[in-house]
């Protein structure tokens, strides 16, 4: 019975954290910040550096950061498992490989695009205006 128990929670959790794939997993629970271009790309490893030096403030305001390339995607803060690149491509509506930085709110719609780093003022300044995360702070 014990092993029948645990054999069923481990194949639970297992579908769970294999279907975690796409924008639309996130959605209300955490912020997004998908940081598109191709594998070794500087501005890709600037703008991720930049936003890691804010661990208080991504993990105060419920963000992951994912980096996201033509070879995949990987969480590049924040536990996100099972990333699927075409997807988030997809729900992003990013077509090409180059530098793209886009900002999901917990309601799953885009809030910021941009072709350039977005600094981390800008960032959570606009994170900090959204209606959620204002009743957040009450």
């Amino acid at each position: 019975m014990n092993r029948l128990l645990v054999a069923s929670l481990f194949a639970l959790t297992s579908s769970q954290v294999l279907a975690m794939d796409s924008l639309s997993d996130l959605a209300w629970k955490n912020r997004v910040v998908l940081v598109f271009g191709n594998y070794g790309d500087p501005k890709v490893a600037r703008q991720v550096e930049a936003l890691e030096t804010e661990e208080a403030k991504l993990a105060e305001r419920d963000i992951v950061v994912i980096r996201v390339s033509k070879e995949g995607a990987s969480s590049a803060y924040g536990n996100i498992p099972a990333l699927n690149s075409a997807k988030l491509r997809k729900d992003a509506k990013i077509e090409d490989d180059g530098f793209h930085v886009v900002l999901v709110g917990k309601d799953g719609g885009i809030k910021l695009r941009s072709e350039d780093i977005v600094g981390n003022v800008e960032m959570f300044d606009l994170v900090d205006s959204m209606p959620m995360r204002q009743a957040e702070r009450k």
